[in-house]
């Protein structure tokens, strides 16, 4: 029998609901002819010794096999192509998995010897006096999160200090300070040749038609604040252009983030002792579910998709250009 990537991936099928047949397809767009020399070269590198290191407990093999080892791929393809530093993002609804995704590269890109760095656009928040500011009169009373909060002048700066010079200063936020509100504490300085950057909303168009949300009655001061957000989202359409390519993390339906935020600020509160909670909590995943625009935040410029079931569980993976068209003949 001629060896697929559905034979070899057997042991691991109870874990992995994507097609086989439509992820070969995404190998071969990554650069790799023939998807059965992509696993034996990974599995010479001994890839495998990952699949479940590093991630958080519970993690299934589908995250590996279907994002983890594309990722690297491409980061190693542009490797080869370029000398001078990248840029790339990762975008997702909050608590879908991207901050334990960009830990998980970091850890296994130092193993592989791999300069590559990961920052979140949480990192970039106002410090908190002026962050207090920005937020202050939003009709849901949330700390952060909405575009207007970061600095993003000192965004660009990093970026483009980064991109000219290989260096990278930015700050860091712990969401914990100041009774989950979240504060500045500290700041990095590295010389990656791969910097990744990932936030809810990166890549997100000011620009699409506006949605209607029949399930999400919006309030006549969520409809004035609204239309504030999205005028202060296009000051980030200019850096946006910076990346070379955007990884999309796509949840199927945009009230799943409901479920992820709660559990992503139950496990903030029991590893460091404080995070959102009760109204703060409800009205920041109303914040995420409203602020923006649907089709927005649904159709991010990417270059690859991924899909994410209630679990977080992958149920497609692919070319941003051929996504539509795939899943319409599922």
């Amino acid at each position: 029998m001629t060896d697929t990537l559905y034979n070899l991936l057997r042991p691991y099928h109870h874990q992995i609901e994507f097609n086989f047949g439509e992820f070969e397809k995404f190998i071969r767009a990554l650069g790799w002819d023939d998807p059965i020399k992509w696993y034996e070269y990974w599995m010479k590198k001994e890839a495998s010794d990952f699949i479940y290191e590093f991630w958080p407990k519970g993690t299934r093999a589908d995250w590996f096999w279907g994002l983890g080892l594309p990722f690297l791929t491409k980061v190693e393809n542009l490797m080869k192509k370029n000398d001078h530093p990248l840029l790339l993002g990762l975008s997702g609804l909050p608590g879908c998995g991207k901050t334990s995704f960009g830990r998980w590269l970091e850890d296994v890109a130092f193993i592989y010897n791999l300069p590559l760095c990961v920052v979140s656009l949480d990192d970039f928040y106002l410090p908190s006096p002026l962050l207090d500011t920005a937020m202050s009169g939003n009709p849901w009373g949330v700390p952060r999160g909405l575009p207007g909060s970061h600095d993003l002048k000192l965004l660009e700066e990093s970026i483009y200090k980064f991109l000219e010079r290989g260096v990278l200063s930015s700050p860091r936020f712990d969401k914990s300070l100041r009774n989950g509100f979240g504060d500045r504490c500290g700041w990095r300085l590295s010389r990656p040749r791969i910097l990744v950057v990932e936030g809810w909303f990166l890549g997100c168009s000011a620009h699409h038609k506006p949605d209607s949300l029949p399930a999400q009655t919006l309030q006549k001061n969520e409809i004035e604040y609204r239309n504030q957000v999205i005028d202060c989202l296009k000051s980030y359409e200019s850096i946006w252009k910076y990346f070379l390519s955007i990884w999309h993390l796509k949840a199927q339906k945009l009230e799943f983030t409901s479920t992820w935020k709660r559990q992503q600020e139950t496990h903030l509160k029991e590893t460091k002792g404080n995070s959102l909670k009760g109204e703060t909590l409800e009205n920041f995943i109303r914040m995420i579910q409203v602020s923006l625009p649907q089709n927005s935040l649904m159709s991010i410029n990417a270059e690859v998709v991924a899909h994410l079931d209630v679990n977080r569980q992958i149920t497609w993976v692919g070319m941003k250009s051929i996504e539509d068209q795939c899943l319409d003949h599922q």
